[in-house]
């Protein structure tokens, strides 16, 4: 078997897309944690500090979507890309929409321009401690963990390309209805009969906030096409399929 070994923040979306993939396409890895404050230590062999970083045998690579195809290109086992042409321009589609509305205007708009609260701090707190669990933070990043978060460079960028003038909570809304409506009649995104790269560019962003306590209740659980979509994902996965330590995980995905 080659050896692979993934790199990356625990609380990155980005990292979760890979450690999903992974997971799912049965491949055994190491996964390296990377500090935010010293990714150099770490990643250094990259000359750069974007993570995910994926390297198979002495080959390495960036960028959680183009990581995929490479896993696929590498491992067509229990494909990503689905099984014809028409299948993997949807699922890219999918895909691309995941990475420039669903995970910026989900996960880090709120972190950029939510009203800063004792929920707020306590949240971007609990980032942090996973963070440390297996990177050392020092205490003093911890502390300033939510104002790091607000002012972090490539969050920022990441949210600037949103559109600003739609309201935080109606642009959640409203991603959220494109989600149900990427779902249709499931039982994968894009209508599609088998999960890709798609799904887990999504599905991770929601589980792992859950799971880990981040937020207290998931109620798309509820949600007629949404909730049955998030139980057969987590069949999909083991229980913790996020790089974290279990202690971490307070919350299980009902299967």
């Amino acid at each position: 078997m080659t050896d692979i070994t993934l790199y990356g923040y625990v609380t990155s979306p980005y990292v979760r897309k890979v450690s999903a993939y992974l997971y799912y396409k049965d491949l055994d890895f190491k996964f390296v944690h990377v500090s935010p404050v010293e990714p150099y230590k770490t990643i250094g062999f990259t000359e750069g500090t974007q993570v995910p970083v994926l390297k198979v045998g002495s080959e390495w690579r960036t960028d959680s979507s183009k990581l995929g195809i490479w896993l696929e290109e590498l491992f067509p086992e229990k494909s990503l890309l689905g099984v014809n042409a028409a299948e993997r321009e949807t699922i890219l589609k999918i895909d691309k929409w995941a990475s420039e509305q669903f995970i910026p205007g989900m996960v880090f708009r709120s972190a950029v321009e939510g009203e800063v609260t004792e929920a707020f701090n306590k949240r971007a707190w609990r980032l942090a401690e996973i963070v440390s669990a297996g990177a050392s933070l020092p205490e003093e990043i911890q502390k300033a963990w939510p104002q790091l978060l607000r002012q972090a460079p490539f969050i920022k960028a990441l949210v600037a390309h949103l559109d600003g003038d739609e309201s935080l909570e109606a642009m959640q809304m409203r991603i959220f209805g494109e989600l149900v409506n990427h779902l249709g009649e499931g039982p994968f995104l894009g209508e599609l009969d088998q999960p890709s790269l798609a799904d887990f560019a999504v599905y991770p962003q929601m589980a792992f906030m859950y799971q880990a306590g981040i937020v207290k209740d998931l109620p798309p659980l509820m949600h007629p096409t949404v909730g049955p979509w998030l139980r057969r994902m987590a069949k999909l996965l083991p229980e913790n399929p996020w790089c974290v330590d279990e202690k971490f995980l307070v919350n299980r995905m009902p299967a």
